[in-house]
């Protein structure tokens, strides 16, 4: 009987050979109409896969788990995600993600409450497990994905008498961690990964490989004598082991903690995230005179496009284009005077 029970289940479950390959699962219902239903669906779907080469027919709930074991990143963000997906996906075939699946999915999104910046961030997770999908060829295309339009929104930094509002309410290793942040500009998980095997005091450098910077690239940080002092205090703070931050001998990983949380809070300074720190450092550093190429190299950043964010905050490189703009005007208007006296003086006459 393709049917059965499990002793101890409540859901009938299947037990099926396409193709010499035998298949157990849950059928996910005690109903025995729809688990006949889905007994019938399954075994046309593994004769399409195993039979006439339907890759399209792949299980959502298979690609899903491809793509996590071959990814060298944690993603931790995305099987948060992922787990989201599998309620509504798990059972399908990819070949069922379609356009209008897709946009179901987003309204099903926007209905739990979630920010259109959040249905964004979740619509990208699922192309990327579909695009995927197109390198393995299970899939001729990505469909089409719907992404809200968002107003882009300035990268929120703290001035130095907020920051030291800030420093006042955090622990002493939360301390040492915020003022490694903006004087590095070191992304978070960056800093959690940072090992004192990669750091040379003497020559003040730091060197992050690929597999832990957002770009994949490797990164050669130099230290300031303010970073070198700051790690040196961390150090004394934890003197055993390779991890640079640590908490009663573990690694930290994460530093928006509820103790970050609530300095937060404590120092009037929310809505505010550590990542808000990296956006201190290069704030600071363009207001200091950092050039945008320097930044870019200082902050591991992909693309100058990315530090154009910060453009604003100096505009000294500029003065004298405006200078330009304004001697053009000057003399314009002056031309303009002269000629409308000399105007009225003919009218006059």
């Amino acid at each position: 009987m393709p049917l059965y029970r499990r002793k101890g289940s409540k859901h009938w479950w299947i037990s099926i050979t396409v193709a010499g390959i035998k298949t157990r699962q849950s059928t996910g219902t005690e109903d025995r109409s729809q688990a006949e239903e889905f007994e019938a669906r399954e075994r046309e779907r593994l004769w399409r896969v195993h039979k006439l080469g339907d890759t399209g027919a792949v299980l959502w709930s298979t690609v899903v788990k491809r793509y996590l074991a071959e990814s060298d990143k944690p993603r931790a963000r995305d099987r948060a995600i992922l787990t989201w997906f599998a309620t509504y996906l798990d059972k399908e075939p990819i070949s069922a993600i379609t356009l209008a699946a897709i946009e179901k999915l987003r309204e099903l999104l926007t209905a739990d409450g979630m920010s259109k910046s959040t249905v964004n961030r979740f619509m990208n997770t699922l192309r990327a497990v579909l695009s995927k999908c197109v390198e393995w060829q299970h899939l001729p295309a990505v469909p089409k994905m719907p992404m809200f339009k968002l107003k882009p929104n300035e990268p929120r930094w703290l001035t130095p008498v907020e920051y030291g509002e800030l420093r006042k309410h955090l622990p002493q290793h939360l301390k040492l961690a915020a003022d490694l942040a903006v004087t590095t500009g070191l992304r978070m998980r960056s800093m959690g990964r940072l090992v004192w095997s990669r750091i040379d005091m003497d020559k003040a450098l730091a060197w992050i490989p690929g597999s832990q910077m957002k770009g994949a690239k490797a990164h050669g940080l130099p230290l300031s004598d303010s970073a070198v002092q700051t790690l040196k205090a961390l150090r004394a703070l934890n003197p055993e082991g390779d991890a640079v931050f640590q908490w009663e001998g573990t690694p930290i990983d994460n530093f928006n903690t509820k103790a970050f949380k609530k300095a937060v809070t404590a120092a009037k300074l929310e809505p505010l995230c550590w990542h808000s720190l990296r956006h201190t450092f290069a704030s600071w550093a363009v207001q200091q005179g950092v050039s945008m190429a320097e930044l870019m190299e200082l902050g591991g950043w992909k693309s100058h496009r990315m530090v154009l964010n910060y453009a604003h905050l100096d505009a000294s490189h500029l003065a004298s284009a405006a200078a330009k703009v304004g001697t053009f005007w000057a003399q314009s208007a002056k031309e303009l005077d002269q000629k409308e006296t000399e105007k009225n003086k003919k009218s006059y006459l």
